[in-house]
């Protein structure tokens, strides 16, 4: 099973609407900022540890940014 961003246009707003850019996002939640981006842009997946952090980070449930796919 495989987690991804359920949307990268709506998760790139969401950063905006909180006051990050991806490079300060990326910075804040301790991931380097290309594993961020290619997060972001679905050419990788996280660990679940991963995706729970930046959820949190964001103040929103895992479930309003990530999927789970087979």
């Amino acid at each position: 099973m495989k987690i991804i961003v359920k949307n990268s246009d709506k998760l790139r707003s969401m950063l905006i609407e909180k006051g990050f850019s991806q490079r300060e996002f990326s910075r804040h939640t301790g991931l380097s900022e290309n594993y961020f981006n290619q997060i972001v842009n679905h050419k990788k997946n996280p660990s679940p540890e991963v995706a729970k952090k930046i959820s949190h980070q964001l103040g929103l449930e895992f479930h309003d940014v990530f999927q789970i796919t087979k």
